[in-house]
């Protein structure tokens, strides 16, 4: 059953280790031993996983426990040429944090899974080690573009980069994948599997568009084309949208956490019976765009490494109202996409902001949101702050009394749950 296995990344799975539980791979509907647990597991086998063009192994559910053990022992994998480092980064020091800043500020997170061996690139490609960047050796020992690039880059456990001016670069190297013709070749699996990278990819470079520049009709225009097109794909593929879509980052970035959201708003929605056209598009386009006020707070506040004071809580409270003003010139936009902006952190007793709503005042989409924000910002790491496993996350919201609308709740959870089970 298929139920009965979950995935796991290559790249999770640490060369030179010894994993004390089986692991599989999938042939079409059958999950197929590939290596008993005790034998260690070498580069070659990583080599050959690749040919193969396999990302993942799988492990049965009950080993999950073994599993869970297995990643707390091991480091995270060193990239080559890394400095060792040990332990958090100190972000008590002023020149760590400056140097945070700087990283947030001046990098784009990229997808590995779409920087395959042997892909020509036209933007150098860097890893996020700790608190620093490292550009890959191949960039540094050749000065110019093209660049070819290898295959342990494709496998790499660290959060790789591309500097925020290369970001319409990687948008034509997206697109043209997209057109590429050596698609066609794929079984069915993994071109739904690559198509859901590229469609995340393509989603995280449009909603950043409109965060650089809220008020343009192009970029607002350039991401309903976008959203609308990676709804159609949520709906195309709705019982397993969660592993193909929602591949978290290391970090809380604005970008990837308002993909997260619009995705989740689909899947969601889906879950409730809402219909495709408009509902499931405005949900989609009202989470992509509910953040769009942290556009104009201080990135120093959006990106502060660790808890806000009181102070900056006040601060960051005025990215909803912010968000509305930045997107009432658009007059096209639907009140329910609105309403998402708007309300994504109202409660239902009435302790939410910016206009503490309470009950019925909070609307449907309103609810919607509120309920798939808090799940991803719990769910996704943060520097000061270890992500939650889902239902951790979900065992949080559940216990908070009368703020979220309890029958939504409910519902969410049997969505996610039916998404984990089949993942």
């Amino acid at each position: 059953m298929k139920s009965d296995y979950f995935p796991v990344p290559l790249k999770k799975i640490v060369i030179d280790s010894y994993p004390d539980f089986d692991l599989f791979i999938k042939r079409q509907d059958r999950f197929v031993l590939y290596r008993k647990g005790g034998y260690k597991f070498k580069q070659e086998n990583i080599d050959n996983l690749i040919e193969n063009k396999i990302d993942s192994l799988y492990v049965a559910k009950e080993d999950v426990k073994r599993y869970e053990e297995y990643r707390k022992r091991m480091p995270d994998e060193a990239e080559e040429e890394a400095p060792e480092e040990n332990g958090q980064v100190d972000f008590t020091n002023a020149h760590e944090i400056e140097q945070y800043h700087e990283i947030m500020d001046n990098f784009f997170v990229v997808n590995h899974n779409l920087l395959q061996k042997g892909e020509e690139v036209d933007f150098p490609v860097y890893y996020h080690a700790g608190n620093n960047v490292h550009l890959f050796s191949e960039f540094e020992k050749k000065p110019e573009a093209p660049w070819e690039l290898a295959d342990r880059i494709s496998v790499s456990s660290k959060e790789l980069l591309i500097r925020r001016q290369d970001i319409h670069k990687y948008q034509a190297f997206i697109n043209r994948l997209m057109s590429a013709e050596k698609e066609a070749e794929d079984n069915h699996e993994l071109k739904v599997m690559r198509k859901a990278v590229v469609l995340r990819e393509m989603s995280k470079v449009v909603i950043q568009e409109i965060l650089d520049d809220p008020r343009s009709g192009e970029k607002l225009k350039n991401l309903k084309d976008q959203v609308y097109e990676t709804t159609d794909f949520v709906l195309e593929n709705v019982d397993s949208f969660y592993s193909l879509m929602v591949i978290h980052s290391h970090d809380f970035y604005t970008y990837t956490h308002s993909l997260n959201v619009s995705t989740f708003c689909v899947g969601f929605g889906s879950a409730l019976g809402l219909f495709k056209s408009p509902d499931l598009e405005w949900l989609a386009l009202g989470g992509a765009l509910h953040d769009v006020g942290k556009s104009r707070v201080d990135t120093k506040l959006i990106n502060k490494p660790s808890k806000l004071t009181p102070e900056e809580f006040e601060e960051m409270k005025k990215h909803v109202l912010i968000g509305i003003d930045l997107l009432k010139e658009h007059h096209d936009l639907p009140k329910e996409v609105l309403e998402i902006v708007a309300q994504h952190h109202e409660k239902l007793t009435g302790t939410g902001y910016p206009n503490s709503l309470k009950g019925d005042q909070v609307s449907y989409f309103g609810r919607i949101s509120a309920i798939v924000d808090v799940y991803d910002a719990l769910t996704t790491e943060r520097p000061y702050k270890k992500a939650l496993t889902p239902f951790e996350a979900l065992n949080i919201i559940a216990r908070i009394q009368g703020e979220f609308d309890e029958k939504l709740v409910k519902k969410f959870i049997v969505m996610l749950g039916k998404q984990l089970a089949g993942a």
